[in-house]
């Protein structure tokens, strides 16, 4: 059986490369997130470790076990039993978990896998549905929990579905997304803080499928395509933000459009806000790939304001030398 790479909110592991992404919710700090293929489903949560106040595994695993039944109460119309086997702790990414066996379902073998990760500050929760044959199972299960990744070293962290990859830094917390047929895009935000100022960088990464199709008179010509489908839509989302110069470089085996512009805003509380934008056309996904990056910083008027250009280089290189727009 092959399998393919799914990254997301700081998690990093290897599923079938049938199973398929099917919900997802919140962000790295706290979120879930599900996927599924013919007779197994596995679903994963996760959320913030209280420092003051850090639950054991067992306390954890009581309460999981408590929202399951009152699911199960409130969406099954017949009376279901949960019973609970408990198994010995193992290791899963270099962590103590804590596992055991639910049974609701006859033909139905689910695991639970818990465990606290020092690392990333959270604690995490597996659990798998399956009516597989026990031995396909298990060694499907096994093979996810090997690769599993719950933390990650260095300031970036790798995201990799929809057909895509790349790295963002681990502060950017995902806070909008559109995922659906046509067009689907994650936005990520950094917001920092402080007695006179306010400094934030925003990233959205954005692709439009069927290019050739939905946008056959454009989509070979960026500039045309950008400025008549989609400036009008960006400057609504991203507001303050203008472009001064257009270039067209060659990245990622992509004639690649490149914009970039400053503009600052504001009478009483001023804003200086820079801007990138790459949009290029993958033909081997047929999608319309579009990337905008703004970082701004916002004091008074009498105050000063400059932007750390040096750190937005930085993440801008990582951002592209890590994509990959057709896995």
């Amino acid at each position: 059986m092959r399998f393919k790479e799914i990254g997301w909110n700081g998690l990093l592991f290897e599923v079938p490369e049938e199973m398929r992404m099917t919900s997802e919710g919140g962000n790295i700090n706290s979120g879930y997130l599900r996927t599924e293929m013919e007779g197994l489903v596995m679903e994963v949560k996760w959320e913030l470790l209280n420092p003051k106040k850090i639950k054991s595994l067992a306390e954890v695993a009581d309460s999981f076990i408590s929202s399951a039944k009152k699911k199960i109460k409130k969406t099954s119309k017949k009376k279901i039993d949960l019973k609970v086997e408990r198994a010995e702790s193992r290791f899963i990414a270099s962590h103590s978990a804590y596992s055991m066996f639910l049974k609701t379902v006859a033909k139905a073998w689910e695991p639970v896998y818990i465990w606290n990760c020092e690392k990333s500050g959270r604690v995490v929760i597996i659990h798998f549905t399956s009516i597989l044959p026990e031995d396909t199972s298990r060694e499907l299960v096994e093979h996810i929990l090997s690769s599993f990744k719950c933390h990650h070293e260095g300031k970036f962290i790798p995201w990799s579905a929809l057909n895509i990859r790349f790295n963002v830094p681990a502060s950017f917390l995902l806070s909008e997304r559109k995922i659906a047929v046509g067009r689907t895009y994650l936005v990520f935000n950094e917001q920092k803080l402080s007695p006179f100022a306010e400094m934030g960088r925003s990233l959205i990464i954005e692709y439009f499928s069927m290019a050739n199709v939905i946008y056959e008179d454009t989509y070979k010509n960026l500039e045309v395509w950008f400025q008549n489908k989609y400036w009008k839509d960006l400057k609504k989302r991203c507001k303050n933000i203008a472009f001064q110069t257009t270039e067209t470089k060659r990245i990622l085996r992509h004639n690649v459009l490149h914009k970039h512009g400053v503009k600052g805003s504001g009478i009483f509380t001023r804003r200086l806000t820079s801007c990138d934008n790459l949009t290029w056309y993958c033909s081997k996904s047929n999608r319309i790939y579009s990337i905008t990056f703004t970082s701004y910083v916002s004091r008074p008027f009498f105050l000063k304001r400059k932007l750390d250009e040096e750190t937005n280089r930085k993440i801008i290189e990582e951002l592209v030398s890590s994509f990959r727009c057709h896995l």
